[in-house]
């Protein structure tokens, strides 16, 4: 059965607060001799309580010269990474108000995607207050942006590959060609054909339904009267 957990707070009872006190103490001690083990360190542990004997660990001479070596530091080694638990519960109350704000920051996030979805829908914001239509304005703004960022960026792809002579690449994902019209570029729009200054004549391809243009012949009615009359 698992242990439920213990809330941390001051005990009141006292032999319960007694009971714990040895059995955390010895917990402590014993973490401090591993840490000594297995890293090679000098380490010591001292707890002190009113009700029973001083706890040390290792022996309390080795354990003084270690105190004498630590108050020989300068103040600078001696407190850069030292803390009390004042600065420990600060530090955690900043680490959970970081969490808070991230995980309100996703959620209004999730919240103006689904008021996208429904503008999408056909939906006409009716039901939404002042702050949500800014925040959805806001999240149109940003998706706009990035858009335009993007087309940005295709078209200078497009201009150089343009400059350098080199092949474009065609695929599903790949944007259209565009190319540039420039005075000796020819513009076909429909039917007709812009010729630039430095552009060579367009010859039209003549098929079955092309009309025939003759401006310096006669109609074949007018021909068969002349040799009518002859």
């Amino acid at each position: 059965m698992a242990r439920s957990k213990m809330k941390l707070e001051y005990i009141r009872n006292n032999a319960s607060r007694r009971s714990t006190l040895r059995k955390r103490s010895r917990g402590i001690l014993k973490k401090v001799e591993e840490i000594s083990v297995l890293c090679g360190t000098d380490a010591c542990g001292i707890i002190y309580s009113p009700d029973d004997a001083p706890q040390v660990w290792p022996q309390p001479l080795d354990a003084r010269r270690i105190l004498t070596e630590f108050n020989n530091l300068p103040e600078l080694e001696r407190t850069r990474k030292m803390t009390n638990h004042l600065a420990y519960m600060q530090e955690r109350l900043n680490n959970l108000t970081e969490k808070v704000v991230k995980s309100e920051n996703a959620n209004n996030q999730v919240e103006v995607r689904a008021m996208l979805y429904e503008g999408y829908s056909g939906s006409d914001f009716a039901e939404l207050s002042a702050h949500e239509v800014w925040a959805v304005g806001n999240a149109l703004d940003e998706l706009m942006s990035k858009v335009f960022e993007k087309m940005r960026v295709m078209s200078m792809n497009l201009s150089a590959q343009a400059q350098t002579g080199g092949g474009v690449a065609v695929g599903p994902g790949a944007a259209p060609a565009i190319p540039e019209v420039g005075p000796s570029t020819p513009a076909v729009m429909g039917d007709f054909v812009a010729v630039g200054p430095g552009a060579a004549p367009a010859i039209p391809e003549v098929g079955p339904s092309t009309p025939a243009m003759m401006s310096d012949l006669g109609s074949s009615s007018d021909g068969g009267d002349s040799d009518e009359d002859d």
